[in-house]
């Protein structure tokens, strides 16, 4: 069987429809460090400074610390983190004590690896022990992944289970003893060669 020819459809005319011409990218100043896109939001252009990104993560880790006790304060931190991050980091390049200040607080990144753990389990430990009002306490402990549950409750709810149980065997009677395997003590011969 042969094969048929596959024809172009007949356009009318006999021209091609010219393509569109691309958008022109929006317009940006090189010295401006923040391009702003079609879509009204901002990006960072152009080489990082000194600090930048360690400051971008400090501000990321406050806005995380600062949700445990209120999620619109850290929602605005972490919004402008980015922009915050680069403001102090120009600061740091124009001001000698300001870098040395960075300079020490910024040196250990190991520090920022310890601190949030031991937090995050400081925190509910504590909340659990009645030491930490339930504000803080509370958030931390389900961002931990632990139940909601103070020591207080915890001894409620085991001396709640104590007293079912013993209501449960009140409520059965006295029972006779017997052995692990069903026979009363006594009543036949246990040697194991029966």
């Amino acid at each position: 069987m042969p094969l048929k020819e596959i024809k172009e459809p007949d356009t009318g005319g006999g021209e091609k429809p010219k393509a569109d011409a691309p958008p022109k990218p929006p317009e940006t100043d090189k010295t401006d460090p923040w391009k702003t896109l079609p879509d009204g939001s901002k990006v960072r252009q152009g080489r990082k400074l000194p600090f930048e990104n360690q400051l971008h993560g400090l501000f990321n880790e406050l806005a995380g610390a600062v949700k445990l006790v209120d999620s619109f304060s850290s929602q605005a931190i972490k919004n402008q983190s980015e922009e915050l991050a680069y403001g102090y980091a120009k600061l740091a390049k124009e001001d000698e004590n300001v870098k040395a200040f960075f300079e020490r607080a910024l040196k250990g990144t190991a520090y920022s690896a310890v601190i949030l753990p031991t937090v995050m389990t400081v925190v509910p430990i504590m909340w659990h022990f009645g030491f930490m009002p339930a504000k803080i306490g509370a958030p931390a402990t389900f961002m931990a992944g632990l139940p909601l549950v103070t020591r207080e409750e915890e001894m409620e709810a085991a001396e709640a289970a104590v007293r079912s149980q013993q209501e449960a065997a009140a409520a059965n009677g006295p029972q006779s003893a017997t052995h692990p395997h069903g026979e009363a003590p006594g009543d036949g011969n246990d040697s194991p060669e029966s």
